[in-house]
Order: structure tokens, then C-alpha cells, then sequence
């Protein structure tokens, strides 16, 4: 049996038995007694975590020496979420390379490394406010603490290793050649050299660090104010740094992009306050809908106009 297939599928078991243990009528209830306006409104929370995400990320690839518009950068981002919603482990928005590519003329690789970049920070800058989540709810759940810390540690030794070239080249070579990548294989026709080309020295990064940790919290205030709707009445600090280590547990790649494994961590965290199971699972769907459902469903359309401009050869390749 290959339990590497089986894995991802390991939160979807868990979201099942999430909701065959708790009523899934009272969850139905909790979201049929919000206001249709305010559950629009929510939606429009998405924009503005995204183009601060997406600001992040211009910056990078200008320190690359990668030239693309915002406004084509932000169609890349939307396609990124769609390639990561259909694949396991969300590795498919790396992806995004190949039309990083196209539209900016930049070796592959060297595409590949800005968004390995960018990922690393974003990973890093949610697994410090993670750490700092842990300290603050160390009395009640000290085991979170630990779990974050070793997730910050893990993440940061990659990352300046990946900065390495002489130690960290052989093994991303061999990485590249994986099953995970066979897609952007096809287009692997420039020197693996170019993956190290105008890669930011650690002062660089500083500012897409502050931005990244800007833009969490955007996201998670904004979680905040979302969660007031199902009635998950939790003050704003305590409500910041639990979304923020559900946001951690769900970077666990043993789910399709954290289902299931974010909301039995939310259902436990709230208990705390007393809140409804229902509630939280039901926030945490509709979480799950605005910031990955939607995106992804945006990202598709995108990807198929875009794909109508790739070349014919090419479009068949990633198609």
C-alpha cells in the first residue's frame, strides 16, 4: 500500500469524523442565522490580504532581477492557489514558475528559487507569531509552544541552508527530479546554476519579512472580525494567536490544505472559552471557503486564459 498517496487524505477522515461526532444540523443552523449581507461581506476580505501578499512578493522577485507587473504578479498569485488546491500537499502552485517564466523571460530555475523564497518567509514570519501564540496560551496548552518552536526552527535551518549554494545545489537538484516536480521537468532546459542567480543576501529580506508579518495580521484580524458572526466570542488577542496555530497544525501536509486538522485544533482551542463545537467548525468551513475556495475558483478561470496564450506545446505540457 502507498501510504504516501494515502496521507493527504488524512485530514479529509478527520474533517468526517469532526462532523459525524458533532450535530451537522446545529452547524447548518449557526451559519443560517447570519445576516446574507454580512457573509457577502466577508468575501471581500480576500482582496486585501492578497495584494499585501502580492506587494511581498513584487519585491522579491525585483531583488531577483524577475520583471513582471503587479497586476500580472497578482493573476500568477490567484493561479498558484488554484495549481495548490488541486494537488496533494498544495505543491502545485509552484507551478506558477512556468508563467513567472513566459512573461518575464527568467531561466526556470531561477523562478522556481523566488518562489521557494517567498514561501519560506511567509512559512517562517506565521510560525514566529505561532511561537509567540504558544507562550501566550503556555498555561493551558503547553505542548503548542514546543510544536511551534520546532516548526520555526525546522523552517529557518532550511531556509539558510537553501541560501547555501555550495551544500544546498545537489539536493535541490535531486528534488527537482522528483515525482512532485515531473511537470516542471518537462521544462527544465536552463543551467541549474541559474536557481542561485541574484538570490537575496539576508539583509534584503527584511522588508518582505515585515510585510509578510503585516499581511498575518490583516489575515488573522480579519479572521477575528469573521468569527464575531458565528458567535465566537473570544477577545482579540486570544482569538489572533489561536487562528494564527491552526494556521500552523494546517501547514502539516497530512491534509488537503488543513482540512480537517484546522478545525479539530480550533474546535480544542475554543473549547477554552466555551465556544459551541458547531460554531467553530462552522467558522472554520466558511475560513476555509473565503481564503481557499474562492481564490482557487478565481485562480482556474485565470489559468485558463492564461494557458490560451502559452504556446501550443507548452499549454499541452502542463495541461
Amino acid at each position: 500500500m502507498n501510504w504516501k498517496k494515502l496521507l493527504p487524505i488524512a485530514g479529509i477522515i478527520l474533517l468526517i469524523y469532526v462532523l459525524w461526532r458533532f450535530d451537522v444540523g446545529k452547524i447548518i443552523s449557526v451559519f443560517t442565522t447570519i445576516n446574507p449581507f454580512y457573509i457577502a461581506l466577508s468575501f471581500l476580505s480576500l482582496p486585501l490580504y492578497v495584494l499585501v501578499i502580492n506587494f511581498e512578493w513584487q519585491i522579491l522577485q525585483r531583488k531577483q532581477n524577475i520583471h513582471v507587473s503587479y497586476w500580472y504578479s497578482l493573476k500568477n498569485y490567484f493561479i498558484g492557489y488554484f495549481y495548490g488546491f488541486i494537488t496533494p500537499g498544495g505543491f502545485g502552485n509552484y507551478l506558477r514558475a512556468l508563467y513567472l517564466r513566459e512573461e518575464s523571460n527568467t531561466p526556470l530555475p531561477k523562478c522556481i528559487s523566488n518562489i521557494v523564497t517567498l514561501n519560506s518567509i511567509d512559512l517562517i514570519a506565521l510560525f514566529i507569531i505561532s511561537s509567540i501564540g504558544g507562550i501566550f496560551l503556555l498555561g493551558r496548552y503547553p505542548y503548542l509552544l514546543i510544536i511551534s518552536l520546532v516548526f520555526l526552527f525546522t523552517a529557518t535551518a532550511i531556509f539558510i541552508f537553501f541560501l547555501r549554494q555550495r551544500k544546498s545545489k545537489q539536493l535541490f537538484e535531486r528534488l527537482l527530479h522528483t515525482q512532485i516536480f515531473q511537470t516542471i521537468q518537462r521544462f527544465m532546459d536552463d543551467p541549474m546554476e541559474t536557481f542561485y542567480e541574484d538570490l537575496p543576501r539576508f539583509r534584503d529580506l527584511w522588508l518582505p519579512f515585515l510585510i509578510s508579518f503585516v499581511s498575518y495580521v490583516i489575515f488573522f484580524t480579519e479572521l477575528y472580525l469573521i468569527g464575531q458572526l458565528f458567535g465566537i466570542s473570544v477577545p482579540y488577542l486570544t482569538m489572533f494567536f489561536m487562528v494564527a496555530i491552526s494556521a500552523t497544525v494546517a501547514a502539516i501536509p497530512i491534509s488537503v490544505h488543513g482540512v480537517g486538522t484546522r478545525d479539530a485544533t480550533l474546535v480544542a482551542l475554543l473549547s477554552m472559552y466555551n465556544i459551541s463545537p458547531e460554531k467553530s467548525v462552522s467558522f472554520t468551513l466558511f475560513w476555509f471557503t473565503v481564503f481557499w475556495i474562492t481564490p482557487s475558483i478565481i485562480g482556474a478561470f485565470i489559468t485558463l486564459l492564461e494557458n490560451k496564450k502559452l504556446p501550443e506545446r507548452k499549454k499541452k505540457q502542463i495541461t
